[in-house]
């Protein structure tokens, strides 16, 4: 194939894609008032979010969209609560999920900024009574390996730590015997438990709990005034604090679209505990495409944030990973992101799901280009169709799990697992137990290998 020409209708290409992401299905035809190359501006990015959540049957999204290093829209579509038919609008605040997890290493960021923490400074330097299971690891393990998933955790270990009533000086104690999966910083493997224990090394080097430590490095400072701890400003609109402008969560139970309650975390908030809107988002994510600075003031050091989206260690795209992310586009962990390249750019994303929330944020940094997508339909994300292929055969060490079915969405690396998982009904093509999807009640088409570890 010969290579595509590099130009600036490249970013439109990846906000044509970021819509899908609401989808259950890729769209018979493509999408209306859109012609790859011909850019997008305000209005088309109004019309494809348009038609997207009518297309996808999400009831309500925000987008907050970044061009050349400057704030072009943000916006709320749909409604926010079916129940009521309130709309949405920028300033409606979703869970945030994993996108929780880009704050956590912006928080490291700013720590490494002022000389209080290091990157590669171990985590018993400031919590001297840190223990792992594997002596070597536990003497050396240090920010960058917890925000990039190659501390050798097993993937997924301790997500249900919220719902067994765990606190954080129990995790931090229990965490000594934990069986490691791999050897430090072998190979990645998907850790919530490893962001909580990043957030647990910034408390600690910042002398503050982690969430009001978060704020004043980043929310503060960027004047995110309505982002913060989802179980504060969501909750269940009783606790001191609780916003009414808040996105409900919304998953198809017994045939039916409707409101159901809130994944919200006490214990993993530096994993997947946040929440904002798109007007908040807006503005971070412009700090982001300008390196660090906003309104002609610093929150981060261009050096901050260069490592923030350097890749640590490579991954092989899993049943996480949809197109563009391919064989040819590489995948790896830089602290808090995905990274990937695509049309000759490297491309940042982060994306994020609990129960009826969907999230997404993508930067270009070479284009100044960023996007974020909030959405309120349960595991609504699929920018591309799944195909069996020769990757249906599992590889050493990983169980064969089928994909997803036709409706309503793909499998996804939630923050913990969801209560909304039917078991799909039987067929030939279908696996013998529950696959990690929510609702599927549609026959599954075919296999993919994932790792035994993750949840079901």
């Amino acid at each position: 194939m010969a290579p595509r020409t590099l130009t600036r209708p490249h970013t439109a290409g990846l906000l044509a894609l970021a819509p899908l992401l609401m989808a259950a299905s890729l769209p018979p035809a493509g999408l209306p008032g859109y012609a790859p190359g011909t850019g997008v501006d305000a209005a088309a990015a109004r019309r494809i979010s348009r038609w997207a959540l009518a297309e996808y049957a999400v009831p309500g999204a925000a987008i907050a969209l970044v061009q050349d290093g400057r704030l072009t829209l943000a916006e709320g579509f749909g409604v926010r609560d079916l129940a009521s038919g309130a709309p949405t609008t920028a300033d409606t605040v979703f869970q945030l999920a994993s996108v929780s997890k880009t704050f956590t290493a912006a928080t490291v960021a700013a720590l490494v900024d002022r000389k209080k923490l290091g990157w590669e400074q171990p985590m018993v330097s400031l919590l001297p009574g840190f223990r792992l299971q594997d002596a070597y690891a536990g003497q050396w393990v240090n920010a960058r390996d917890l925000l990039s998933h190659r501390a050798g955790f097993p993937a997924f270990f301790g997500d249900l730590f919220d719902h067994l009533g765990y606190g954080d000086a129990d995790v931090l104690r229990r965490i000594r015997y934990v069986e490691p999966a791999t050897s430090f910083r072998d190979r990645p493997a998907y850790s919530n438990i490893g962001f909580f224990l990043a957030g647990e090394l910034a408390a600690q080097a910042g002398g503050q709990p982690f969430p009001e430590l978060t704020r004043s490095l980043i929310f503060e400072p960027l004047a995110m005034t309505r982002t913060g701890v989802a179980s504060r400003l969501i909750g269940d609109g009783s606790n001191p604090g609780a916003l009414t402008d808040i996105s409900r969560s919304h998953a198809v139970v017994d045939g039916r679209l409707q409101v159901v309650p809130p994944n919200l975390s006490a214990l993993f908030i530096a994993a997947g505990g946040f929440a904002s809107n798109a007007t908040d988002l807006g503005r971070y994510l412009t700090m982001l495409a300008r390196g660090g600075e906003i309104d002609g003031r610093r929150v981060l050091s261009e050096a901050a944030v260069k490592a923030m989206f350097e890749p640590v260690i490579a991954e092989e795209p899993g049943f996480a990973e949809f197109p563009p992310i391919d064989a040819h586009s590489g995948f790896d962990y830089s602290p808090g992101w995905g990274v990937y390249h695509y049309n000759g750019l490297k491309v940042l994303e982060k994306g994020g799901a609990l129960d009826g929330v969907r999230t997404l944020l993508v930067v270009v940094p070479q284009k100044r280009f960023a996007v974020a997508i909030l959405a309120n339909r349960n595991l609504t994300a699929l920018p591309g169709r799944p195909t069996c292929s020769r990757r249906s055969a599992p590889r050493p060490g990983t169980s064969s799990v089928c994909c997803w079915p036709p409706s309503p969405g793909p499998p996804t690396r939630s923050h913990r697992p969801s209560p909304w998982r039917p078991t799909p009904a039987p067929t030939a093509t279908t696996c013998g137990a529950p696959g990690p999807w929510p609702n599927a009640t549609a026959p599954l088409r075919c296999r993919r290998d994932r790792p035994a570890t993750a949840p079901r």
